[in-house]
C-alpha cells in the first residue's frame, strides 16, 4: 500500500483515514480544486468537509437529475442500485422521493 500511496501522490496521513478511492478522490479534488466532490462514506464525507470542500453524495446527484427530467423515474433507479448492492437508509430514500414527487 505504501507504493500506492507515493506512486498516486496522496497524503499519507489522508490515505491513513480513508480507503484508498476515497483518499484519491479526495486528493484528486483538492488538486483540482473542484467545485464538488462526489462521495456517499460517511467518513469520508466527514474529512472532505473538514478540508473545506463540498460533497454530495449519489442519492442528492440523482435528486437532481430527476428534477432536470434526466431521470424518468428515480425510484426505478434506486431500484437498479440496491440489486447491486447500493445501500441507503429507508427514510433517506423516502425523503429523496417525496422531493421529487414519486412518494
Amino acid at each position: 500500500m505504501n507504493d500506492e500511496i507515493e506512486r498516486t501522490g496522496v497524503d499519507p496521513a489522508l490515505a491513513s483515514l480513508l480507503d484508498p478511492g476515497e483518499a484519491a478522490a479526495l486528493a484528486l479534488a483538492e488538486l483540482l480544486r473542484a467545485d464538488t466532490l462526489l462521495i456517499d462514506e460517511r467518513k469520508g464525507r466527514a474529512v472532505a468537509r473538514a478540508r473545506g470542500l463540498r460533497i454530495q453524495g449519489t442519492l442528492g446527484l440523482l435528486v437532481e437529475a430527476r428534477r432536470a427530467g434526466v431521470l424518468g423515474s428515480l425510484r426505478a433507479v434506486l431500484d437498479d442500485l440496491a440489486n447491486t448492492g447500493f445501500r441507503v437508509s429507508a427514510p433517506l430514500m423516502a425523503e429523496a422521493l417525496r422531493q421529487v414527487g414519486e412518494e
